[in-house]
């Protein structure tokens, strides 16, 4: 038993000091830790505004409450697991209760951290248009938000020993939906304390009595693990080359039969190459899509007119952010040796990619933000902006972080 706790210490540790190093790397790169700065500042500026413009009943106390409920819910479980614990702590199962019941305490105070700001931010628009509000509202807050934590934590384990986890998570999602609904529109006591009651139920009653007697699915927990160790690589791959970042590639055959590769003439293998990349490999697309859709829904509904010029520059510029780890794919840089051609031919049509793939997201973002604005002047001003951002992030900024990595 000792000796498991030692080892999840060591593993705490080492992932703490991983982290740590990156965080240092970067600190270190203050024009976009000012860039973030600036950013939350805006974002605190025009939330603000937004607040100010709601109605009085705007259905606050619901969207606060699907919100909470939706982070409360993601409750995966840090375990540090590895792969080759598969093979050497398989055996040792029944010994492991100490180790996986500190992994279970270490999720739940980091996701407790990211649950109250998300409650500390909610805080304005769930008063918006009531008095009704004190500090003990937010105490009574936070213990409840404390209290489905720990309860979907739990749960949340349970379901390392269930097979179809897929109905009781939604289960368990519409259970802390009604828990933070009822809480924050002040019902009745006695509807707080059925739904705590039917929540204690499902635990014992339903998640434990599933799990009682079932095998651990190593291989689900591994690959969990896995994807939250992940989360903070591909964050921090966008600062510095991250060697334990592990590449996938997906199929993707409808758009790659779009792209095929027909040429291979020197000036258009290696646009074929990291347009290939960009496609299939990792996130980048879904991310490339995700960052245009959130913009434009941000710049038609904030409504906030010549300003929503900084919701395009900030989309590009963290698209341009993420877009640049396609350099030192393993699958273009692995095929550098078979075309003995020279390097402005390969940085080339990697800063062109990059500048057609952030002048086509601006096109979309500022049609969005001059339809919600209602004025083709305000379309032009933004388009105007983000081509300029565009073309000086590709061939300026681009450039030299490619002469960095060289």
């Amino acid at each position: 038993m000792d000796e498991m706790n030692t080892l999840w210490k060591k593993r705490c540790r080492d992932n703490f000091q991983m982290q740590l190093r990156y965080w240092n790397l970067i600190g270190r790169n203050s024009g976009l830790m000012f860039f973030i700065y600036a950013m939350i500042l805006i974002g605190g500026f025009y939330y603000k505004k937004w607040l100010d413009l709601l109605p009085e009943h705007f259905p606050g106390t619901l969207i606060v409450s699907i919100v909470l409920s939706l982070v409360c819910s993601h409750a995966p479980i840090r375990t540090f697991i590895q792969r080759a614990d598969l093979v050497f702590l398989l055996p040792a199962e029944s010994e492991l209760d100490g180790y996986f019941r500190r992994s279970k305490w270490y999720s739940f105070l980091i996701q407790s951290i990211t649950l109250l700001l998300v409650l500390i931010i909610s805080i304005p628009l769930y008063t918006h248009g009531s008095a009704a509000y004190g500090g003990s509202s937010l105490l009574l807050g936070a213990v409840v938000s404390l209290a489905a934590k720990a309860w979907t934590i739990d749960c949340s384990w349970q379901e390392q020993f269930i097979e179809d986890t897929v109905p009781l998570r939604f289960l368990r999602t519409v259970l802390t939906f009604c828990l933070f609904y009822f809480v924050l529109s002040h019902q009745p006591l006695y509807v707080i304390a059925a739904c705590v009651a039917i929540m204690l139920f499902t635990l014992f009653f339903l998640f434990r009595r599933q799990a009682s007697g079932a095998l651990l699915r190593w291989n689900s927990m591994l690959e969990s693990d896995h994807r939250q160790a992940m989360v903070f690589l591909r964050f921090a791959n966008l600062f510095t080359d991250v060697p334990q970042l592990r590449r996938r590639t997906r199929p993707r055959r409808v758009l790659s039969r779009l792209f095929p590769i027909r040429h291979f003439e020197e000036k258009e293998v290696f646009e074929q190459l990291f347009i290939k990349t960009f496609l299939r490999s990792d996130e980048y697309l879904g991310m490339y899509m995700r960052l245009t859709v959130i913009g434009a829904l941000l710049g038609y509904f904030l409504n906030i007119g010549w300003y929503s010029v900084f919701i395009v520059v900030s989309v590009v510029y963290l698209t341009g952010l993420q877009l640049l780890p396609i350099w030192s794919q393993p699958f273009p840089q692995a095929l550098a040796g078979l075309y003995p051609i020279g390097e402005r031919l390969k940085q080339d049509p990697f800063v062109q990619m990059i500048a057609r793939l952030l002048i086509g997201q601006v096109v979309v973002l500022s049609a969005a933000a001059g339809v919600g604005a209602h004025s083709f002047i305000d379309f032009l001003f933004f388009l105007c902006i983000g081509f300029a951002v565009s073309l000086i992030f590709a061939y300026a900024y681009t450039k030299h972080r490619i002469q960095l990595a060289e």
